[in-house]
């Protein structure tokens, strides 16, 4: 089989939760003997010209289709807010690439940058689609259901109202946001209406505000014409579902992991420190704020010791927060980043792996990866979290953002070895990333059946 994964960005210079998963699922895909390549987006910075945005090149033996994405017009389009989500620019170019490639199955791990009308182009040449949302970005134009006030989201309102004042106040200036916020939701819904009927004129912040009231609605319709969604988590499940996918559409299926050989090292005996440690993106939703937060508010009596694995070149203004929340405490530790294929070794070092996101995360999988190495996990009490975390089981669960109930979870096991040993013997294995390879064929196999008894 013939199979292309689309994701937003790829290695080797970057290297988080989804770029890993697609990554692995082509090295396990092209060990099952299939054709596979990869087509990714690029955050492009400096604005290249459009005759230089794409490019090309091998990764580990995989062959690798890049489009250097930025916020800016391209291809003679102007209007930012429908270049994230309809990107014709870039359509054409990859209807062409897909008439050169042929692929069988193009399976979506993520649009970003690329836009949800790959899907149009799929579509339009009849090639069948998988997707595997491993965010929010369906249904988000920020991806994590998180608003400006670090407040949980459930989706676009019907109106649009919510996802317009959330993007202003995240991208436009100071005017604009103190505008939106005096306007009662009411007015601001009749002004949506009164932009998608075009009864308002076509200047540049009414043609934005229209792209974005839209975006809901086209990312409905694109969805449901995938064939299949395999949905990682209850919890995205729901998501999509309460947004507007078919529940005919979607499949469950949890991720798997690339652990061959992975082993740990015992946990720390009852007199030595508790290593706690968090590794991820070094940014606000990621939550190491309330970890750090946390640990201060414990007494340095207690022996606990705290290493934080992530960039910190990616977002500096977050970074100088955390060290500013720190203070110098010996206890913590900034440990920057490692290559993925030393991670067992990183969890040798740790007793418990935290996860303070304050958001929902889908599933993320470094939990999968502490559970296949038998580290346990406290991690913010939200969707798919909760469905890899078991409290008391395999590990601790906390109000998420509330640094006191997480300094709690960690001063437990400081005192409390047996139960830090009980929860690393109760971790939950995860599958096998040739496991997961395998069901997925099985998607593309169904997928391809019912196209040709169509």
């Amino acid at each position: 089989m013939r199979i292309l994964l689309t994701v937003h960005q790829f290695l080797p210079e970057f290297h988080a939760g989804t770029e890993i998963l697609t990554f692995d699922t082509a090295q396990a895909l092209l060990a099952r003997g299939h054709d596979v390549s990869v087509f990714t987006g690029f955050p492009a910075r400096g604005g290249p010209d459009d005759a230089h945005r794409f490019d090309r090149y091998t990764h580990d033996g995989i062959a690798v289709e890049r489009f250097h994405h930025d916020h800016a017009p391209m291809g003679g389009e102007t209007n930012i807010a429908e270049l994230e989500y309809n990107n014709r620019f870039f359509a054409a170019y990859f209807r062409d690439y897909l008439i050169r490639v042929k692929p069988d199955v193009v399976h979506f791990f993520h649009l970003q940058r690329l836009s949800a009308s790959a899907i149009d182009v799929c579509h339009e040449l009849g090639i069948p689609m998988a997707l595997t949302p491993t965010d929010f970005w369906l249904v988000c134009p920020t991806n994590q259901l998180l608003l400006p006030n670090h407040a949980l989201c459930s989706g676009p309102e019907p109106n649009g109202v919510n996802c317009l004042r959330h993007v202003v106040a995240l991208t436009q200036p100071a005017p604009a946001r103190v505008f939106l916020n005096m306007v009662p939701d009411a007015l601001v819904a009749t002004m949506i209406r009164a932009l998608d009927g075009g009864m308002l004129p076509r200047q540049k912040h009414a043609s934005y505000a229209r792209a974005l009231s839209a975006r809901h609605r086209f990312m409905k319709s694109r969805m449901n014409r995938v064939d299949r969604v395999a949905v990682p988590t209850r919890l995205m499940a729901d998501m999509l579902a309460r947004n507007g996918l078919s529940p005919a559409k979607a499949k469950f299926l949890p991720f798997g992991i690339k652990a061959d050989g992975w082993s740990r090292n015992p946990p720390a005996s009852a007199g030595g420190r508790l290593r706690v440690g968090f590794i991820g993106t070094l940014y606000e939703h990621k939550g190491v704020h309330v970890l750090l937060e946390a640990v201060r508010s414990l007494s340095a009596d207690l022996p606990i010791e705290v290493r934080i694995y992530g960039n910190t070149g990616n977002f500096p203004e977050y970074v100088a927060r955390l060290h500013e929340l720190a203070a110098n405490d010996p206890r913590i530790a900034f440990c920057g980043t490692f290559p993925y294929n030393r991670i067992s070794g990183v969890f040798s070092s740790l007793d418990v792996l935290v996860v303070p996101s304050i958001w929902y995360e889908n599933t993320p999988l470094v939990i999968y990866a502490a559970q296949a190495c038998g580290c346990p996990v406290i991690a913010s009490n939200l969707g798919g979290m909760s469905e890899a975390v078991t409290h008391e089981k395999n590990g601790l669960l906390f109000e998420p953002g509330n640094a006191s109930d997480l300094a709690q979870a960690i001063r437990r096991l400081a005192c409390d070895r047996a139960l830090l040993r009980g929860l690393g013997e109760q971790a939950r294995k995860p599958k096998s990333i040739a496991e997961y390879a395998a069901e997925l064929e099985n998607v593309y196999t169904e997928i391809l059946a019912e196209r040709h008894t169509v």
